[in-house]
């Protein structure tokens, strides 16, 4: 980050306290300048002045410390008119900075901009809408590093008092991509409401990373061409899933409340994982058979992807595992972190 981001973002930052200090700041000049007058017109001490100057501020209505002369009449007038608008201006700045929370805002965001200043290998949600959101639940699910942007200010506020990562801007927006890290990022999820501002989100994302996966919505499957040509990976229509989904229900109930349960149901905790075979792994140069998944860990390997193959589905019990084949098992978080191990999986 150079220099000028980073006096900018001091700026924005500490907007409140600069006020609070503002305040304090005019204060001791009003104290002291107060302090001054009486000495010089009176002839009192320092001690005198200033017990004089507080007094008047304050508006207790105390006796004056000796007779005032007009002079020193017209530095009380002058403190009573100045102080009355200068301690109400205080007064407020500092109401705003504590009750109000500013003070916890400074922080919270200060803690945020951190993390974004060292986030990678994340993942991007542009649009914390109906789709946005239950993508985010499923990738917290999994423990990913999620970093959300948003326009509705409420709902950024929302997130951040969950502890979640959130910019409040614009992700068509060169500079909001930029700060969330886009150039990092290892994915990215387009689910704004509208198909043209996900067009341009996932056209500029492809130009600052070529690498990422990105993954567009599209309302109307007219846009699909065009997110494909963007850059986008895969376009999810929100109306073919959702028409598929009501057919499979009305002629394969039984086998959708079984996928709805390894999906959703919190006890049961079955979930759906793909295990990649790393470099390290004792896998490699194995049969399925050979390795005994389901003997020791209680994982069901339902299919497998090489790269340049089409996945196959209930593998061959002979098949031999190679680096970076990609094993898609089923199974509770305790036998995929089993699995994982045995494998030594990174």
């Amino acid at each position: 980050m150079d220099f000028a981001k980073k006096i900018q973002r001091w700026s924005i930052k500490f907007s409140s306290f600069r006020r609070v200090l503002l305040s304090v700041l005019l204060l001791i000049i009003l104290l002291l300048g107060g302090s001054v007058g009486y000495a010089a017109f009176e002839g009192w001490t320092f001690s005198e002045s200033f017990y004089m100057t507080i007094i008047t501020l304050s508006t207790v209505g105390f006796q004056e410390v000796h007779p005032l002369s007009p002079n020193g009449r017209m530095v009380t007038i002058v403190l009573i008119i100045v102080g009355f608008g200068t301690v109400g201006y205080g007064i407020g700045n500092l109401s705003a900075f504590f009750i109000e929370g500013e003070l916890r805002e400074i922080f919270r965001t200060s803690k945020m901009e951190k993390l974004m200043d060292n986030i990678n290998e994340h993942i991007i949600i542009c649009g914390y809408g109906s789709e946005g959101s239950h993508a985010a639940k499923e990738l917290f699910k999994g423990d990913s590093k999620v970093l959300i942007i948003e326009k509705d200010p409420e709902i950024v506020d929302k997130l951040k008092d969950e502890g979640k990562l959130v910019i409040c801007g614009d992700a068509t927006q060169d500079d909001v991509l930029l700060k969330a890290g886009v150039i990092a990022a290892k994915g990215l999820i387009a689910a704004v409401s509208d198909d043209s501002e996900n067009v341009f989100i996932t056209l500029t994302a492809r130009g600052f990373n070529a690498n990422l996966t990105i993954i567009s919505k599209a309302a109307n499957e007219a846009s699909i061409q065009k997110f494909l040509r963007a850059g986008a990976n895969k376009v999810i229509s929100s109306a073919e899933i959702g028409g598929i989904r009501m057919a499979s229900v009305l002629l394969r109930p039984k086998i959708v409340n079984f996928l709805d349960i390894i999906m959703t149901d919190h006890e049961l905790a079955l979930r759906l994982e793909e295990i990649e075979i790393g470099p390290e792994s004792h896998f490699i140069g194995n049969s399925l058979k050979d390795i005994h998944v389901r003997a020791k860990t209680g994982v069901l390997v339902i299919a497998y992807y090489r790269e340049g193959q089409p996945m196959k589905v209930n593998p061959d019990a002979n098949t031999i595992l190679q680096l970076g084949d990609v094993l898609i098992v089923l199974g509770n978080e305790t036998q995929i972190g089993k699995l994982i191990e045995i494998a030594n999986i990174s």
